[in-house]
């Protein structure tokens, strides 16, 4: 590492752990999470890390990879709810993305500039993240896959065994997270754009490395699924079977379904927009430019073949669109004013209007949805005013000379500053958290059971998975034909036919996360 790359390190390691770990407090858990925390607490409970269970249930939808960071973080921290404290994974996975993004760049164009403003547009682009403040398994499979490649490339470079051994244990690491996914929305379109490009010479040098790659990761990745197999041979094939025919007959949507990525990379919409037109006949490295541009098409079209979509199986796309991006914003920072076509020039006027208008916007929205509804104090609406509005000033008074290298800067510093003062307010989940707390005085909030749960067995016939984790523990089936213990609790409603047995000896009532009541109910059976 040379005295540039520190210099640029230095930077761009804060800015990503900011970026990630200021967020992590914010949303309740979903359901991904939820699935996540719930398995990494059973292995916990069960002292059995290698079979995975949901709900007491054997759970092979997934693989454990994502879990068993889940279950480290609880046995490091002995902290076994709080969600902010479980998402330190992910956002660490976020930030190892930020050093790998750095290095892939600087080993195609060995300039430290260039991979200092990729790593700085890919942790201020919204949907990265999003996913590092959340820990499911995406973010691992493709921050995983992300470094097979990086180190198979550093492997062309070097011609050593060592890194293509780890490219194959990150190949691993991807499968063992969401099975093949990632290979074929990012590794797989890889290999085409960088083969159209660069040609097969390298691979064909390095073929019997590559082998070795694979066949490492292939090993790795191999082991847990053939313990489950063995093991549980009719259950895991069925698991494999259900998931095949999921991917062809739920969530499937039109092959136009992910050209909206353009709004989830946030504040560089519009230079996404201009990179897939413009990037590969502005750049001093065309050859670099031209294989991310050829990438990032390729994902598209294969992503938008497959017909199950949702938003998140889309990463790849923008993982490709910040290497395009860090491309123009190299471009527009190192090309003096003057010497900008005329296009280009509106292109940053462009988003220095976006900026300015963000800017403005955020203190008149938290105006009317906070300070005039007493949710906020007036200090706090002052000093988030003058932020954002001398933000905006400073945009508006800036010379033409400085304007491309301020907009750039000023795009990522403004979604950093989002996220520190405002994002937690703005982000739904979190207004139902203002929104609940108003209640508070009447109703606890329902992360009390989760702390502390019910030493009896509950029941339920009406929950989702998300209340399993909520409540702490395990919540059985009702069943009518059942035999069931002396003392039970009952979540939600209790059957009228159960009363004909037990009796109520208290009910307790929480508010949840998305503004729902749940319902406690201790029952006790009768004596005959």
């Amino acid at each position: 590492m040379n005295r540039e790359d520190f210099k640029y390190l230095k930077i761009i390691i804060p800015i990503s752990i900011i970026a990630f770990f200021s967020i992590l407090w914010i949303r309740p858990a979903d359901l991904m999470e939820a699935r996540n925390f719930i398995t990494a607490r059973e292995m916990i409970e069960s002292k059995n890390y290698i079979i995975p269970t949901l709900n007491g249930a054997l759970r092979f939808e997934k693989p454990p990879l994502p879990t068993w960071f889940t279950v480290l973080t609880m046995n490091l921290t002995q902290n076994y709810t709080d969600e902010s404290i479980l998402r330190i994974p992910s956002a660490l996975a976020g930030v190892i993305f930020i050093l790998l993004l750095y290095y892939f760049v600087k080993l195609l164009t060995k300039n430290s500039f260039i991979s200092f403003i990729t790593s700085f547009v890919g942790c201020t682009t919204f949907m990265i993240i999003k996913l590092s403040g959340e820990n499911t398994w995406d973010i691992y499979s493709y921050v995983a896959i992300f470094g097979a490649i990086t180190f198979l490339l550093k492997g062309f470079d070097s011609n050593r065994y060592f890194d293509f051994v780890i490219s194959g244990i990150f190949l691993a690491a991807s499968i063992l997270s969401k099975g093949p996914v990632a290979i074929y929305g990012l590794f797989l379109p890889f290999l085409l754009s960088h083969i159209f490009i660069f040609g097969l010479e390298k691979y064909r040098k390095n073929f019997k490395k590559i082998l070795l790659m694979f066949l490492v990761g292939g090993i790795l990745a191999g082991i847990w699924p053939l313990l489950m197999y063995l093991k549980y041979s009719d259950i895991f094939t069925s698991v494999l079977l259900k998931e095949k025919n999921t991917w062809t007959t739920r969530h499937t949507e039109s092959i136009f379904y992910y050209l909206d990525y353009f709004i989830y990379m946030g504040v560089w919409i519009f230079f996404s927009l201009f990179a897939l037109i413009k990037t590969y006949k502005n750049s001093e490295n065309k050859d670099y430019s031209k294989f991310i541009f050829w990438w990032n098409i390729f994902t598209i079209i294969l992503l938008s073949l497959v017909k199950m979509k949702k938003k998140r199986y889309g990463i790849p796309i923008y993982i490709t669109s910040v290497l395009e991006v860090g491309i123009v914003c190299d471009y527009f920072y190192n090309k003096a004013w003057e010497n900008l076509r005329k296009y280009e020039r509106y292109l940053i006027y462009i988003q220095k209007c976006f900026l300015m208008a963000l800017a403005i916007s955020i203190p008149i929205s938290l105006f009317f949805k906070g300070y005039s509804k007493n949710l906020i104090s007036r200090n706090y609406m002052i000093s988030i005013s003058l932020l954002f509005l001398s933000f905006a000033l400073i945009l508006f008074k800036v010379s033409k000379e400085r304007l491309n290298k301020i907009v750039i800067l000023g795009s990522g510093a403004l979604m950093l500053i989002v996220n520190l003062t405002v994002n937690s307010f703005f982000d739904k989940e979190s207004s139902n958290n203002v929104f609940r707390s108003t209640l508070d005085n009447k109703y606890s909030n329902i992360e009390v059971i989760q702390k502390d749960p019910p030493k009896y067995s509950i029941y339920s016939d009406n929950y989702e998975i998300e209340d399993v984790w909520r409540v702490g523990k395990k919540i059985n089936d009702y069943n009518l034909n059942e035999k069931l213990p002396n003392k039970i609790v009952f979540f939600n409603d209790v059957p009228e036919e159960l009363l004909e047995n037990y009796k109520i000896l208290k009910e307790e009532i929480y508010i949840k996360d998305d503004r729902k009541f749940a319902k406690l109910t201790y029952l006790e059976k009768m004596e005959a």
